[in-house]
């Protein structure tokens, strides 16, 4: 499986961006794309639309991806992670039409440990958390663990440092 980081510009500015842990522990399985508005990520607009999932809530016209998968777990292939602020998240989405062709996979009932950043949606998590809770929930839990292990040290140091 590999997962997409579709990542804002602002959050290379940051050395709290959890992307990072995803990128350094998942590295052969993860590309990071900075997001540009007004061109979309030909890597993206090229995957498979049949194995591909973008990891962002769903309309209220959607259908729970969550309750009827349209791709056997085995198959999928892709998980795009829109990394950034749920703000950025937002804009990223809106005005990127391309992502709107992908089925989307709603991560639900989890909440995040990442408290250093706020004003953030409640219940959202940060990418470094999403990418491991979708490891695990998608069959590759060793991998997902090594990543939530990673953001726990991540995390960790991040709140020593603010104190």
């Amino acid at each position: 499986m590999h997962i997409w980081l579709l990542t804002h510009s602002e959050e290379l500015k940051k050395a709290n961006g959890t992307g990072a842990v995803v990128l350094e522990t998942y590295a052969k399985h993860c590309t990071r794309l900075i997001w540009e508005r007004t061109q979309p990520a030909i890597e993206l607009v090229n995957l498979p639309l049949h194995n591909t999932y973008l990891i962002y809530p769903k309309s209220d016209q959607e259908q729970t991806v969550e309750q009827d998968l349209t791709c056997p777990q085995g198959q999928i292939e892709n998980l795009i992670i829109l990394d950034g602020t749920w703000q950025q998240a937002r804009k990223m989405y809106n005005r990127s039409p391309y992502l709107h062709t992908f089925q989307k996979y709603e991560i639900n009932g989890e909440n995040s440990i990442f408290k250093r950043r706020k004003n953030q949606v409640e219940g959202g998590l940060c990418t470094a958390e999403t990418a491991a809770h979708l490891l695990k929930v998608f069959g590759e839990q060793d991998a997902g663990e090594r990543i939530y292990q990673a953001f726990l040290s991540f995390n960790e140091k991040l709140l020593n440092h603010s104190q």
